[in-house]
């Protein structure tokens, strides 16, 4: 059976790609836009626009107009129209006939055809009724040889729309906008026109600006306006007046950049840009012209874009303006592909490029649209559309939509086809093997595009055509088709193999599958089969049955295959490839046969066939229209039958084309067309087919037509300015092109071709549009079309322009004065005829006929008509526009003419200051609105505004100064005086007179920087580092403002520097005078001082320069370059090189060598440290130890005292011969020989080298035997043997350095015995030894004795010591030394023969015990300690280390050297608590650190200002001096501020001012409200604390007068509250009230106790009183642990005479520590200085207070058997309250002729620091008492008014005064060695104070006063110690009130090996003994210091007995003035200088 090679060719195909298959839609393509419309079209209602929007595409594709929400646009009978090319056409309309649906919306351009649709960019139509509007000129005046600006002042209703487009200069001079001027002229782009170089010339000059609209092309004109020249000469600084601040332009156009400025002179102007890191000027280049205030830059780039600056500058100062250039690149969109073919079920994507001059763009705005609507954005990432399983539903026109920022929007399109898509089967069915009889049923499903058509063959032939086989087939609603066979009855013969064929023009897919039915082989029928030449050819045998076993083909008789060619298959096909017509035509016969031997048979044709081949063939060229044309298409070779048929442009040739076809044969068919038109054009294709295959050939035939209107051109009218299109369109082939020509002259004239230019557009589709067509575009206009074919075809057509009514300028101005007649005139142009009527504001029509003023003319003219309106006798009613209307056929018109009546002015209003300077104001106004009179001058009155002077001295006081040019309505006037008031007003001036005065405007000038400098500048110094700077203000009248402060400035006079180093200080703004404190400074340096004051502008000049040289001071540096050099073994050479010069710090006065040996601690400790002076660079040092090691420093010393000591150098002395041996000793060991040992030399003086032992053997006087023997230095013992006995040998020993033999021990012999005794020959003496060593003690003896060691002479054992051991040997080892170890160790031997001791001294070496520390003085910055070394530990103390923190701050530490004993630390902070502890080292150790002190640095928290010096109120402000606050000892941090007003409210906000506001001399509180109660509260704040304050004020009323008294009367309500505000001063308020309470009943309960025992303690005697004194005395101490072996005082003489004790304040209760901490040493010291200031001592004392002489009378009995004295008790308490817890300074009291308080610092303080401004500095001698107590708050002032009447103990500090006595320079001193002890202390829970009575003379008292009041005290202190046997002396209210007056006469005594300083008079005076410090202090209750001569005196302190003696002593008090010992203490002086011994 047999197959055709057709379907196998088929089969081929589908192994083709689906993708690669041609789209069988290939003649389709979808529309794109030829012309898009633009984004935004504006057109004025007299011309109409028009939109334009073609498209092209395959088929044609329609263009449709649509709105924004998608409904189609349709025609509006003479508003709008849809023209056939697209065009969309909004006709010109009248205003009425505004639509804004129409003229003022979004249109968007569809185009579509049967591919899709696309859609345009959204196009905003925007109408603009034209309006008449009118230009004004602004001028910018300035003065002469400065530049004026012009503005041409648009209204904004049409400025967007209308530029300015030149100046006339009057009277016909054009100026026109340029980059760059001519000199004088320059209008810029913008508008503004620059005269430059302003002359006087140029103000009679007038200018108009010309403006046009950009739609209507309307000129509008200004009227003229005179330039104006201002009289002002002064320099005015630049401001910017115009600037484009947004320019914005495309790029490769030019950009300009204008910034306009307006200064005198003329600025000059730099341009920068800020489009880096910072700012760059612009230079000019290539593309960049400066010009001024115009950047140009030309062909724009992206670079270009930025932020620019420009910078107007002159000598008057500059301004400067930001511009920003946008540069908008063009992008180019584009989708790729733009057209995508994609199978069904594949993914189609598109991307979006975006492009700008090649280069991708980064992120945009992309929106997607498919056929005109827009996608989800679910389906695209970013640029990218991503289609998933594309389906019919899918194909269409896709847009890529990209919209800028800016608004403009572009897009591209792409057409996504859907391709071939070759058959895919779904469905299949399998093999099956059956049994005949059943029913089968095959089914395939298969999808492809189109639709695929499905058949069925099987073994490759149609299915049999009987009633058993049924094919059904039907397509899905998805396009699938599914195709089913059913076989009802199935036979053997319908085996075989089966196969579905789905095929379409994509491609071809089969299945097959076999269908067995058992059964005989059997042949089906094989029809005909025809081969195609050339082409393989399978041979299938469609056999049947089953099974079958094989299959065999023949031909001819002869088995296939027989030739290469052919070939059968493993299924039984037969393949020949390729086929050959001549041999392998034929019959066919196939076989089958089954296993059983069954077969059949069947044969079949098989025909041969050639496929057709077709001659090419083709038309000739050049064929035209009417012509002819034939072609042959012939067939070269193929098999009949052929059939040939023509196809044009792929259809069969249609009967209406005229062509003929004629067959010349079966191969040659003819095409012959007998008239060629233009529908004869396309591709003409033959067609030869035949059973083989189909074979075509095209050929194209083109006809060239002429061209042929398609829209011929008419004659056309239009109106003036309007727009008109001139439609001329043709086709032909090729196409025509479209000329327009206008003519030069007639119609048969020339013609001039027509170019494109402004407002002439030629339009791509032959279109010719005039834009603002004028007159001069009406004549002939010729439209010529060609195409090469033929001449071409033209046509000619009138085109009109119909003129409306104008005029040559929009408005005018008439002005009359009042009464006079008024003539209004008007030229009109336009076609005639034109009526004209005169109108009154728009609205009234003017008729003479009805008003008798008016009369109207009018007459023809050329262009038109001039009309004329005449109104008589005008007046102020007759003001106001008036309106020419004109109007014809084609349109109206209408002229303003405003008529303005003269009329006197109006008085000018708003009046204000423009700009305010120091010495001008530049005054503005703005005139009234209501006046209608011409002002041809403002006048300008001003003066000063002085409140002080009455109004009716103002009248003649105005000065004036004339305005000529009022439209800028300001003046300038200068020449005024910085910083002062001016009153101005103005006054209009006209024709008919002058207008009254405008309101006052009051003006401040200014301020300038001081123009004099300060006055009396002087410079003292105060210290080494510190001058005082003071200078009065600058005078008044050069000021020139509020003095804000002063610069200091100083320099070395010796440094070459000219510039000074300059400090500020804040003035108080009212011209006081200033001082400075300059601190810091080189000392002993020559400074040289200037000061300049600042106001708010800022410094004048300098002062005049004024020096001062700083103190001197110790040198700061320590001599260089020391060395030293050995001379001998005894002396030393020293030299050094002087401080650097900086350093000496003043006159070097010499040199200090400081020297030490360097010895071991083994010797005696005594300090050795020795110093000698020398004004030379070199010393030699004497009588110096022999070989030591010596400590040398140098240091240098100037008048100011000793400098910085040199770091230590050591020295070592020469070798010298050595001492003697120590000792030496010679035993007996044995009957012949003899033991000698022997020390070393206590002094060796070098190296010991040898030893020579001396022998000498003596019989009785006799020398018999002399002998030397040299030993070696360690050996220090020699046994000699051999001698002979009983022989007396004598021996004695040198010992030898480098240098030689030194002196001989002593001699020591011994006689040789046999009886040995025993004896000891090791050495005892002093062992030095380390805790926790060991320690041997040596006892060798001799004689075989018996050993005993004692400690002590406590016999030891042999285990008796836990550490220690002893030896066979004798030596006693003793392990782990302590010191409890240490003594005397004795070793004693006997044998019965002799005995023998030895004694080891043995001294343990421990770590120090803690040091007593005491405080002896603090000031604001630093404290002063002394301390007393306590055990040294048996080892010399190496150093101390000092350990100091602030509360709550980090420990520091300082390293201290061994012989230091006191030290001061400087630099601490004010007012602050700081805890001290000190610890002593030796080689040993370190000791426990001493107890903590607690001490506070002077200074407290701020106090409180008086409101009056702190605040002064004003109407709406409040000024607040905060210099006035005190801040008592420590500088001012910052302050809180806030206020509230007082109302009904408690509750009422505060207002915050600052809560961090920093010390300045005042501070205003503005805001305020005039007449009104406010509350201020305050907190000052330094480092010791915090200060609040409210208080209450009251603001001025608006015009500065008191507020009403209602309001006063409130504010006294509330006064200052300090006390009770302040939580810090109200606690210890009441704890020192409840303190007192309980004083009082204390003191009562012990008076009444008292009584009852007066007469028991009168019986006792002398001595059991002492020790009743001591034993209470000592009772008065609390016994606290002791550290370090501290000795507890025992009994009351253990504690120090100057010991004062400070109880609890609680009633003395003492068992209640005052303070928490450890141990918070309360200690009230002194504090002397060495040299006496004489500077301010002669100085007057302050006034004395009224209350100082009032004393109080204590007659409260004291009982013996009180735990302290009571007096004491208050004075003590009394004293800490006032002087230590409140914060208030220390009192200067002076009991003389005058007595005053004063508060200066402290001695040590007062040096360093400076006095406040207004304090008299006095410089005294003090003697400080310094405390740590814990502050207190008192009130100060409170105080001092109960100072005398409660608490005569508070004054701590006694000024002296020099005397002219001999005595007079001794000053105590703490470290010069008179006194050798100032201060003590306890280690208490309780303070203890240690007080010296303050003795100072007075200059008022004689000597021989002193004499005799000195006689009379002791009289008196003898009386009174005889009434009363038992006593205090404390409670002696006399001593209290009458205080000793002593003459400090200095004497020295010996107490106990101590010495003492006594204070003396002449005669039988007392003494004051002055103990050192210890910590074992000796009260003495009953002895005073008294001569040996003075028998003791019985004291009796009853207060109550003795009235006269204190009238007494209070008359000699007044009658010798003189100065108080301090009151605390004066009871301690009674018993300290009545005391006939010193206590033992």
């Amino acid at each position: 059976m047999w197959i055709s090679s057709r379907f196998y060719v088929i089969l081929l195909l589908l192994n083709l790609d689906a993708t690669c298959s041609e789209p069988f839609e290939a003649h389709l393509r979808g529309p794109g836009f030829v012309m898009e419309p633009p984004g935004r079209v504006e057109f004025s209602n007299s011309s109409g626009g028009w939109l334009d929007c073609s498209a092209s595409g395959s088929p044609q594709p329609t263009v449709d107009w649509v709105h924004a929400d998608g409904s189609a646009v349709t025609e509006i009978h003479g508003v709008r129209r849809v023209l056939r090319n697209g065009t969309l056409v909004l006709m010109p309309f009248a205003a009425a006939a505004y639509h804004q649906d129409v003229h003022n919306t979004i249109y968007r351009c569809i185009a579509s055809n049967s591919v899709g649709r696309i859609v345009s960019r959204d196009v905003q139509v925007r109408a603009v009724v034209a309006q008449a509007y009118k230009v004004d000129v602004e001028v910018l005046s300035a003065a002469r040889g400065c530049t004026a600006i012009l503005r041409c002042v648009v209204p904004t209703f049409v400025k967007e729309l209308v530029r300015v487009v030149s100046w006339v200069h009057e009277p016909a001079i054009y100026i026109y906008p340029s980059l760059q001027g001519d000199g004088k002229f320059h209008l810029l782009p913008t508008g503004e026109l620059l005269i430059h170089n302003l002359q006087e010339s140029d103000e009679s000059q007038s200018f108009r600006c010309r403006s046009m609209h950009r739609l209507t092309r309307q000129v509008v004109v200004s009227s003229p306006t005179r330039l104006r020249i201002n009289s002002h000469r002064g320099i005015i600084s630049p401001s910017v007046v115009e600037h484009t601040a947004h320019v914005q332009v495309s790029q490769d156009e030019g950009a300009v950049l204008l910034c306009v400025a307006q200064g005198c002179p003329s600025p000059e102007y730099s341009w920068f840009t800020h489009n880096g890191a910072g700012p760059l000027p612009v230079l000019s280049g290539p593309r960049v012209r400066l010009l001024g205030p115009i950047l140009a830059i030309e062909a724009v780039t992206g670079e270009d874009s930025g932020v620019y600056k420009c910078t107007a500058g002159n000598v008057g100062g500059e301004a400067s303006a930001e511009l920003r250039l946008t540069v908008a690149t063009p992008i180019q969109v584009e989708i790729s592909p733009n057209v995508l073919s994609v199978h069904m079920g594949g993914t189609a994507e598109f991307r979006c490029l975006v492009t700008s001059n090649g280069s991708p763009v980064g992120m945009q705005n992309i929106l997607w649209y498919k056929d005109g609507r827009q996608l989800p954005s679910s389906g695209r990432v970013e640029d990218t559309l991503v289609v998933p399983r594309v389906s019919r539903e899918n194909r269409g026109m896709y847009q890529c939509v990209v919209r800028r920022p800016e608004g403009d929007t572009f897009q591209a399109t792409a057409e996504l086809q859907l391709g071939d898509a070759p058959p895919v089967l779904l469905y299949s069915f399998i093999e099956q093997t059956l049994q005949p009889g059943p029913a089968v049923s095959l089914k395939c499903s298969a999808a492809g595009n189109p639709t695929p058509q499905i058949s069925w063959t099987l073994d490759g032939f149609p299915l049999p055509s009987n009633g058993r086989f049924m094919i059904g087939q039907y397509i899905t609603v998805h396009g699938d088709v599914i195709s089913h066979v059913n076989i009802s009855h199935v036979m053997v013969e319908d085996g075989g193999e089966y196969a579905c064929n789905a095929e379409n023009r994509a491609g071809r897919v089969q299945h097959a599958a076999r269908l067995n039915i058992y059964g005989l082989p059997y042949i089906r029928l094989i029809p005909k089969v025809t081969a195609v030449s050339g082409e393989t050819l399978n041979l299938k045998c469609p056999v049947a049955g089953y099974p079958i076993e094989e299959i065999h083909w023949e031909r001819g008789g002869r088995e296939l295959p027989d030739d290469i060619r052919q070939r059968v298959q493993p299924d039984g096909s037969l393949t020949i490839s390729p086929v050959q017509k001549n041999s392998d035509s034929g019959v066919y016969t196939c076989w089958a046969r089954n296993k059983q031997g069954h077969s059949a048979r069947r044969s079949g044709e098989v025909t041969v066939i050639v496929p057709p081949s077709i001659e090419p063939f083709a038309f000739q060229e050049g064929l035209a229209e009417g012509m002819r044309t034939r072609t042959v298409c012939g067939v070269s070779r193929g098999d009949p039958p052929l059939k040939l048929i023509w196809l044009k442009d792929g259809d069969p040739l249609p009967d209406l084309l005229g062509a003929n076809v004629t067959m010349l044969d079966q191969y040659s068919s003819l095409l012959s067309i007998p008239s060629l038109s233009a529908t004869h054009s396309g591709e003409y294709t033959c067609v030869a087919k035949n059973p083989a295959a189909e074979i075509k050939y095209t050929a194209l035939l083109q006809v060239k037509v002429p061209p042929r209107w398609i829209v011929e051109p008419v004659d056309a009218n239009v109106e003036r300015n309007r727009h008109i299109m001139l439609h001329c369109q043709a086709q032909g082939v090729p196409t025509p092109s479209i000329v327009w020509k206008k003519a030069t002259g007639s119609k048969s004239g020339e013609y001039e071709e027509v170019r494109e230019r402004p407002f002439t557009k030629l339009l791509g589709n032959g279109s010719l549009l005039l834009q603002h067509v004028k007159e001069d575009r009406e004549g002939f206009y010729l439209c010529q079309a060609n195409n090469g074919i033929g001449t071409g075809i033209g046509k000619v057509i009138q085109l009109k322009v119909n003129s409306s009514p104008y005029f040559s300028s929009t408005s005018r101005s008439v002005m009359v004065k009042k009464g006079d007649t008024a003539l209004l005139q008007c030229a009109v142009s336009g076609d005639k005829p034109i009526n004209i009527v005169w109108m009154r504001s728009g609205k009234n029509t003017l008729n003479p006929s009805t008003n008798y003023k008016i009369s109207v003319k009018q007459e023809a003219t050329p262009d038109g008509v001039s009309a004329e309106l005449q109104i008589r006798t005008v007046d102020a009613t007759d003001s106001g526009p008036y309106f020419c209307r004109a109007s014809n056929l084609y349109g109206n018109d209408q002229q303003l003419v405003q008529l303005q009546v003269q009329e006197p002015p109006l008085p000018p209003s708003v009046l204000e200051a423009a700009m305010i300077s120091s010495r001008s104001v530049n005054i503005k106004w703005q005139p009234k609105t209501l006046g209608t009179g011409d002002v041809t001058k403002y006048i300008v009155e001003f003066r000063e505004a002085d409140h002080s002077l009455p109004p009716a001295l103002f009248v003649d006081q105005w000065q004036q100064i004339e305005v000529k040019d009022p439209p800028h309505f300001n003046a300038m006037i200068e020449n005024l005086k910085p910083a002062t008031r001016y009153a101005f007003r103005v006054i209009a001036e006209g024709s008919a007179g002058r207008s009254a005065p405008s309101q006052e405007l009051i003006v401040r000038t200014e301020p300038q920087r001081p123009a004099g400098p300060p006055l009396s500048l002087s410079a003292r110094p105060l210290s080494s580092t510190e001058l005082l700077i003071s200078w009065v203000a600058p005078l008044p009248e050069l000021r020139h403002g509020d003095i804000q402060g002063y610069n200091v400035g100083y320099k070395l006079s010796s440094s070459g520097n000219t510039a000074y180093n300059f400090t500020s200080v804040s003035g108080d703004g009212d011209g006081g005078n200033g001082e400075l404190l300059l601190s810091g400074l080189a000392k002993f340096a020559r400074y040289t001082v200037v000061v300049q004051a600042f106001n708010q502008v800022g410094p004048g000049p300098l002062s005049e320069p004024a020096a001062a040289q700083t103190m001197e001071d110790v040198p700061s540096r320590p001599p260089e370059d020391v060395r030293c050099a050995a001379l001998s073994s005894q002396s030393l050479q020293v030299s050094w090189q002087p401080p650097p010069i900086y350093h000496t710090n003043g006159l070097l006065q010499g040199y200090k060598l400081i020297f030490e040996p360097i010895i071991d601690d083994i010797q005696p400790s005594k300090d050795e440290v020795e110093s000698r002076k020398t004004t030379a660079l070199t010393m030699v040092l004497t009588g110096l130890r022999k070989y030591t090691n010596y400590s040398i420093q140098v240091l240098a010393h100037t008048r100011m005292g000793d400098g910085v000591v040199s770091k230590p150098l050591f020295c070592h002395s020469e070798e010298d011969v050595p001492e003697a041996p120590a000792d030496i000793k010679v035993v007996s060991s044995s009957s012949q020989s003899l033991y000698i040992s022997w020390l070393p030399p206590n002094e060796p003086n070098g190296v010991i080298t040898k030893y020579s032992l001396y022998t000498r053997v003596v019989n009785g006087r006799e020398e018999l035997n002399n002998e030397k023997r040299s030993l070696p230095s360690q050996q220090a013992y020699y046994e000699a043997k051999g001698l002979h006995p009983h022989m007396e040998y004598q021996f004695w020993v040198t010992a030898s350095t480098r240098v030689g033999e030194g002196k001989s021990s002593r001699v020591s012999s011994q006689i040789t015995t046999n009886r040995i005794p025993a004896r000891i020959i090791s050495f005892g003496g002093p062992v030095v030894r380390p805790w926790r060593s060991t320690v041997t003690l040596p006892c060798t003896a001799v004689g075989k004795p018996k050993r005993e060691w004692f400690k002590s002479d406590v016999a030891l054992r042999q285990g008796g010591l836990h550490n220690s051991q002893l030896l066979d040997s004798g030596d006693l080892i003793i392990s782990s030394l302590q010191l409890a170890d240490g003594g005397n160790y004795s070793c004693q031997v006997d044998n019965g023969i002799g005995t023998d001791r030895l004694t080891h001294t043995l001294m343990v070496q421990v770590p120090p015990t803690a040091p007593v520390l005491y405080v002896t003085s603090a000031t604001s910055s630093s404290i002063l300690m002394h301390w007393k070394c306590g055990f040294t530990g048996n080892a010399p103390i190496t150093g101390y280390t000092l350990f100091y923190r602030r509360a709550n701050g980090n420990t520091d530490e300082m390293q201290l050297s061994r012989h230091a004993s006191s030290h001061e630390l400087k630099g601490l902070m004010c007012g602050s608590t700081y805890q001290i502890h000190l610890s002593a080292q030796n080689k040993v150790g370190t000791s426990p650190t001493s107890t903590i002190l607690h001490v506070r640095t002077q200074g407290q928290s701020p106090g409180h200002p008086a409101s009056t010096a702190l605040l002064a109120p004003n109407s709406t402000s409040l000024l607040v001096r905060l210099h006035s606050w005190p801040d008592n000892g420590c500088p001012l941090l910052y302050f809180v501020l806030q206020y509230r007003a007082v109302t009904e409210d408690p509750d009422a906000e505060w207002v915050l001012v600052s809560n961090a506001l920093k010390p300045q001399r005042r501070i205003v509180v503005n805001n305020l409200q005039p007449s009104t109660l406010y509350q201020l509260r305050m907190e000052a704040h330094n480092v010791a604390g915090i200060s609040q304050a409210e208080f209450n004020f009251v603001t001025l009323t608006k015009d500065g007068d008191p507020p009403p008294p209602e309001i006063m009367h409130r504010g006294r309500g509330g006064q200052t509250t300090v006390i009770f505000a302040n939580i810090n001063l109200l606690i210890p308020t009441i704890a020192a009230v409840s303190g007192m309470f309980c004083t009082i009943i204390m003191i009562i309960v012990c008076y009444r106790h008292k009584q009852s025992q007066i007469q028991k303690e009168s019986l006792e005697n002398r001595a059991n009183s002492e020790a009743a004194q001591r034993e209470r005395y000592y009772a008065t101490i609390h016994k606290v642990s002791m550290q370090n072996n501290d000795k507890i005082p025992e009994t009351s003489e253990d504690i120090s005479p100057y010991a004062t004790f400070q109880l609890s304040e609680a009633g003395g209760n003492m068992s209640q520590p005052h303070h928490g901490g450890p141990a918070n040493t309360l200690l009230h010291s002194f504090m002397y200085h060495e040299r006496a200031l004489a500077e301010g001592c002669s100085s007057p004392p302050p006034a004395a207070s009224k209350n100082r002489r009032r004393h109080s009378r204590k007659t409260e009995p004291e009982s013996e058997e009180s735990e302290s004295d009571q007096d004491q008790l208050t004075s003590s308490r009394t004293e800490s309250s006032n002087q230590h817890e409140g914060k208030i300074k220390h009192s200067i009291i002076y009991h003389g002729a005058q007595s005053s308080t004063s508060s200066d610092l402290s001695p040590m303080s007062e040096q360093k620091s400076l006095p406040r401004r207004g304090r008299s500095r006095y410089h005294h001698q003090q003697y400080q008492f310094s405390t740590n107590t814990t502050p207190r708050h008192h009130n100060s002032n409170k105080m001092n008014n109960n100072t005398t009447s409660n608490t005569n103990t508070t004054a701590t500090n006694t000024t002296a005064t020099p005397s002219t006595s001999s005595n007079s320079n001794k000053i105590l001193s703490p470290r010069g060695g008179n006194l050798k002890s100032i201060s003590s202390t306890f280690k208490s829970q309780d303070s203890i104070q240690c007080h010296i009575p303050t003795l100072v003379k007075s200059p008022s008292i004689s000597t021989q006063q002193q004499k005799q009041f000195h006689k009379q005290q002791l009289q008196n202190s003898s009386n009174n110690s005889s009434q009363h046997s038992s006593s205090n002396p404390n409670s002696s209210s006399l001593k209290q009130q009458q205080p000793l007056l002593i003459t400090p006469k200095l004497h020295q005594l010996e107490a106990n090996g101590q010495e003492l300083l006594g204070l003396d008079g002449i005669g039988n005076s007392p003494l004051v003994a002055c103990m050192p410090p210890s910590s074992q202090f000796r009260p003495i209750p009953h002895k005073s210091i008294m001569p040996a001569h003075e028998p003791p005196h019985h004291h009796n302190h009853n207060q109550q007995s003795h009235p006269h003696q204190q009238q007494q002593q209070q008359q000699h008090q007044q009658q010798h003035p003189g100065t108080l010992l301090n009151p605390s203490t004066a009871m301690l002086s009674s018993k300290f200088f009545t005391a006939p011994t010193l206590p033992k």
